[in-house]
């Protein structure tokens, strides 16, 4: 079955990508699947404005299920900080 953008919802929106790798981390552990849809500027590497975001999307069926768990679990000023210092 051909899936396209409109079977997905956006669930959190950043301008990092190891902020979203963080969010789809925590959406798979706990089984919902997602995707990243990257909209940010690498050549400029800008991290602000319209040319610097990071979607992370889930199927339409699991949005319910992921803001639940999103807005139930932060994340935190440490997970942040490990992950833009561990390179990933």
């Amino acid at each position: 079955m051909k899936k396209s953008i409109a079977d997905w919802e956006e669930v959190f929106l950043c301008s990092t990508d190891y902020e979203a790798d963080l969010v789809r981390a925590r959406l798979e552990d706990a089984g919902i699947f997602s995707v990243l849809l990257n909209q940010r500027c690498h050549a400029f590497n800008l991290t602000q404005g319209s040319l610097a975001k990071v979607h992370v999307l889930v199927p339409k069926s699991l949005k319910a299920e992921a803001l639940a768990l999103l807005s139930a679990e932060a994340l935190t000023d440490e997970e942040l900080t490990e992950a833009a210092f561990s390179g990933k």
